[in-house]
């Protein structure tokens, strides 16, 4: 009897080797197949958890018709985030021709006098007014000599581009999940709540809550810090009086929406305004953009997201700015999320034991 025990005993475990295998192969090959999806997946997610409520409402307005609810807000989700960085897109791509064929014309153009305010620039003024009084001789020598920079910089604006076609792509599928999950989403959330109280029992349900909560939370913060930082902006415009304020903010409002960097509006201001003879106003906007329009979000971000999130502010500082280093846009909301789950699941486990008696100092 030993004996046999013992084979079928060897004989059980070979049956569950080959099980956890087979089970390893499959996992293997199902994340293979999902890989190229799990960038529109978390997207789609964070998509229709930041905005449940607003399509929730939605659909009571239309009469519980929550398939019409979830088209009209695709379509709005599509026209907030697909179409202006399309045509951001197609303006990067005409602006790099534009270049190109600025720069055959200029070679017959000859250049006025410097202005006066070049050369009272600290640091640089002397050599940019001798740079310009030597392209003044020749300009196709001194254009030559930025060919290089030009190229580098050519290459990097149509990668930028290449880039945010992509995040196009991204946020179509990314809406399309959305769809699909406002639709489907009391069921997805049952079969999720029932595979975390599987893993780690009912008393860690609230860790979808918590998730939930900090996802609305950053993309409440996300959205509000960049209107604050667009205010700020028109407030350093109206100073300098620059034209099309409202229009500009408003281009700034949409740019840090998607994270992308405000010095894209405001700098070619400066440029203007130091073409003009106004150094002073260029100085001042553009320590205005450097110094307080483009730093007051790493303060102002977390705190609005720690608010809407109930969790300690210095938690979501690092979990906002750590994830947005390390993992792009798409680190706002999984930086943040994943150490609010991880700062929850440890506060539970010290709770799982009283604490122990306060030792006087």
């Amino acid at each position: 009897m030993d004996e046999a025990g013992s084979f079928f005993s060897r004989d059980r475990f070979v049956e569950r080797v080959i099980l956890l295998t087979l089970l390893a192969f499959l996992v293997f090959a199902c994340v293979q197949i999902v890989n190229p999806f799990i960038g529109p997946m978390l997207w789609g997610i964070i998509i229709t958890v930041a905005t449940w409520h607003p399509y929730r409402k939605l659909s009571k307005l239309l009469g519980n018709r929550r398939t019409l609810a979830a088209v009209l807000v695709s379509m709005a989700l599509l026209l907030i985030l697909v179409v202006p960085i399309s045509l951001l897109v197609d303006s990067l791509a005409e602006g790099v021709g534009a270049v190109a064929g600025l720069l055959r014309d200029l070679t017959s153009v000859r250049l006025p006098e410097p202005p006066d305010w070049l050369r009272d620039l600290p640091v640089v003024g002397l050599t940019l007014d001798a740079q310009w009084r030597e392209a003044m001789i020749d300009l196709p020598a001194a254009l030559q000599q930025l060919q290089p920079y030009i190229g580098t910089a050519a290459g990097y604006g149509l990668s930028w581009g290449a880039g945010l076609g992509f995040a196009i792509i991204e946020f179509l599928v990314a809406i399309v999940i959305a769809a699909i999950l406002f639709v489907t989403g009391e069921a997805a959330v049952q079969v999720l709540r029932r595979f975390v109280a599987r893993i780690g029992g009912a008393h860690h349900l609230g860790l979808l809550d918590v998730a939930a909560q900090t996802i609305r939370g950053v993309a409440a913060g996300v959205i509000f810090t960049a209107f604050i930082q667009a205010v700020l902006l028109a407030l350093g415009l109206l100073v300098v009086g620059a034209p099309g304020t409202v229009l500009l903010s408003f281009l700034t409002f949409f740019l840090l929406v998607i994270q992308l960097p405000n010095w894209l509006v405001w700098l070619p201001v400066v440029a203007w305004l130091g073409y003009k003879g106004s150094t002073g106003y260029a100085i001042f906007l553009f320590v205005w953009g450097t110094f307080v329009v483009s730093t007051v979000d790493n303060f102002i971000r977390p705190y609005l997201i720690s608010q809407g999130a109930k969790l300690p502010l210095l938690l979501i500082f690092v979990g906002v700015i750590g994830g947005l280093l390390a993992y792009g846009f798409i680190g706002l909301f999984v930086g943040a999320t994943l150490l609010g789950v991880g700062y929850t699941i440890f506060r539970s486990w010290l709770d799982e034991e009283p604490p122990p008696p306060e030792v006087a100092i």
